[in-house]
């Protein structure tokens, strides 16, 4: 019962708050196990969040819930507050812990939904979003029910998604890219060709964050050598990749830098710096490791790394594969490596 009485209380303090200026309409709980009967919106809200964050075609929610639904002049918002987290913190520090951040989320929401709300009612027009489209990497086996309603590439266990570019938010440290992905039936109200599209949405992600090389070097002997490297312009440029401190691949900024490896002439490029086939360690969403064929590191210890990096430093959504990958110049072809 305790559970359920920190609820109540909760959902009375935000009803009070003047500033939120909510509604018993406007806050549901829902315990887990249960779904949202005969609200339609909030029905397919769940759907989603559990394609999303669980890839699962279900309506039944996996985790208690609190859900806020914010009305617009132009749509409809809901923002999910898992019940587990916050009483976690509300049994370690009290309400008093909570309802800032609470306030927060739903006044961030307000200040941002108008505008990012406006947009996607003009996502019909193909000729005024042309030039956001973006392709951001996936893991296919972590997202196939999403991906089922979307647009995008398979290469082994990645994913290359269609998307739209929402604008970037600054974190100080790193930045975050928002967007949204291109549904199927959102492809088809444009008109337009799915190949043509695909293509220019990768050229354009390339246009909008060039391949580069990180210098990870510089992080641990404090070397004052760029930071980033820009190869695909210097033809002469060469790099040491048989060594535990070799660049890594990746884009300006770092926004989703394990798409770099599929950017036309990328591969091709370092195939020439390597002088031969080499392994690709997709070690994120942000950077991709290489490593020569015949170079000092075994394949078993790229697999021992990556395996360790998924499941000790990235979360869910930031695994991009499980699988190793190997580049072929002679075909010009990246795939699947299973060999030893």
């Amino acid at each position: 019962m305790a559970v359920q009485n920190f609820v109540v209380d909760l959902m009375e303090q935000l009803l009070d708050d003047k500033e939120l200026a909510l509604t018993e309409q406007d806050i549901r709980f829902y315990d887990k196990g249960t779904t949202a009967e005969t609200d339609e919106s909030l029905d397919d809200h769940i759907r989603w969040s559990n394609a999303r964050y669980f890839n699962e075609d279900s309506n039944v929610v996996r985790n208690s819930v609190l859900i806020v639904k914010l009305e617009f002049d132009n749509g409809t918002e809901y923002v999910n507050f898992h019940v587990g987290d916050l009483y976690r913190i509300y049994r370690k520090d009290g309400m008093k812990a909570i309802l800032p951040t609470i306030k927060e989320n739903i006044r961030t929401i307000r200040a941002t939904a108008g505008k990012n709300l406006v947009l996607i009612n003009q996502l019909q027009d193909y000729a005024a979003i042309r030039d956001q489209l973006i392709i951001r990497p996936l893991n296919y086996d972590d997202n196939s029910k999403v991906l089922a309603k979307g647009i995008y590439r398979r290469v082994g266990d990645i994913a290359l998604v269609l998307y739209i570019s929402m604008g970037n938010i600054d974190h100080g440290t790193h930045r975050n890219i928002l967007s949204t992905m291109v549904l199927r039936e959102l492809l088809e109200g444009w008109n337009v060709d799915e190949n043509d599209t695909f293509e220019w949405a990768l050229k354009n992600t390339m246009q909008l964050q060039p391949p580069v090389f990180y210098n990870i070097a510089n992080e641990i002997t404090g070397k004052q050598t760029p930071n980033y490297i820009r190869f695909m312009e210097n033809e002469n440029f060469s790099i040491n990749f048989d060594t535990p401190l070799a660049p890594v691949l990746t884009t300006e900024q770092e926004i989703n830098g394990a798409v770099a490896a599929f950017y036309p002439g990328v591969l091709e490029r370092i195939y020439q710096m390597v002088g031969g086939d080499f392994y690709l360690v997709f070690s994120g969403i942000y950077d991709v490791h290489i490593h020569p064929v015949n170079g000092k590191l075994k394949v078993r210890a790229m697999r021992s790394t990556l395996a360790d990096m998924n499941r000790n430093a990235n979360r869910r959504e930031e695994i991009v594969s499980r699988k190793l990958y190997r580049y072929y110049g002679e075909t010009k072809k990246i795939e699947v490596y299973e060999g030893k």
